[in-house]
C-alpha cells in the first residue's frame, strides 16, 4: 500500500444554519472521516469568517425564520 501526505487548499462558501464554532467542528468531523480517523488529521485550520448581512432571524435561504413555517 502506497502512503501520502496530502495537503489540502480550500475556499468554500457555505450556506449553513450553525453558528461559526459549530459550522467549523462539522467541517474537521468530515475532514476526519475523509482522513479515515482524527489520527490520520494530522494539521488543519479552519476558520469561518461570516459575510457581512448575516442575522441570526434569517435562513440561508434569505427567508425570515419567524414567517419561513
Amino acid at each position: 500500500m502506497n502512503r501520502y501526505i496530502v495537503e489540502i487548499s480550500a475556499l468554500l462558501y457555505v450556506e449553513s444554519i450553525h453558528d461559526p464554532d459549530t459550522l467549523a467542528n462539522n467541517l474537521v468531523s468530515q475532514l476526519e472521516e475523509l482522513a479515515a480517523s482524527s489520527e490520520h488529521l494530522l494539521d488543519y485550520e479552519l476558520t469561518p469568517h461570516p459575510l457581512p448581512g448575516n442575522d441570526e432571524d434569517e435562513s440561508p435561504d434569505g427567508r425570515d425564520k419567524v414567517n419561513a413555517a
